[in-house]
């Protein structure tokens, strides 16, 4: 399989992305979806974060439509992922993994572009398939420290007491962030 290389603060950006979408979804099937699509009509939209994976991933745009399935990390694959970072090494995808993620911020955008109310369950399944592609084979790709620092993204109907890092921050460090 045809592998990517992706440089580390795109990898941080895309996980404070996901975890900000994983988290939002999950409020959000307490909720009305009308009510995220506000949270999201001031945030970066999920079509800009796709046309700019596409842009550092190079791949190709036509072959999104097809469906991409991804495996969890394997020990031995969480470790040799840990000793490429610790190497300095550029993080590395399958095309598979970012194909299988930029289809699902395709469907985040399209639920978001929804007229009708969305299904709880459905955005639930969303929720999950993000999370899997965040906490299973990204959080292995960045450090501690970033990682922790991008688990307090700012999400929708979050604690009012909570001290939130707002997603521009991690935008601020992408090389040609001009498309977000």
């Amino acid at each position: 399989m045809k592998k990517v290389k992706l440089e580390y603060n795109v990898c941080v950006f895309l996980f404070a992305y996901l975890n900000q979408a994983d988290l939002s979804l999950h409020r959000a099937g307490w909720t009305s979806i009308r009510e995220l699509k506000n949270f999201y009509s001031n945030q970066v939209n999920p079509r800009e974060v796709v046309n700019f994976l596409i842009l550092n991933a190079d791949i190709n745009a036509n072959k999104l439509e097809y469906y991409y399935g991804i495996k969890g990390y394997s020990l031995k694959k969480i470790i040799l992922s840990r000793i490429i970072f610790l190497l300095g090494f550029s993080p590395t995808f399958l095309k598979d993994e970012i194909y299988y993620i930029c289809q699902k911020l395709i469907d985040f955008a399209e639920m978001l572009e929804k007229d009708t109310e969305v299904h709880p369950l459905e955005m639930e399944k969303l929720r999950l398939e993000i999370s899997k592609f965040s906490f299973d084979i990204l959080r292995y790709k960045i450090s501690y420290k970033d990682y922790n620092k991008a688990l307090k993204i700012e999400h929708y109907m979050q604690h009012d007491g909570l001290k939130e890092i707002k997603i521009k921050e991690f935008i601020k460090k992408l090389p040609n962030s001009s498309g977000l």
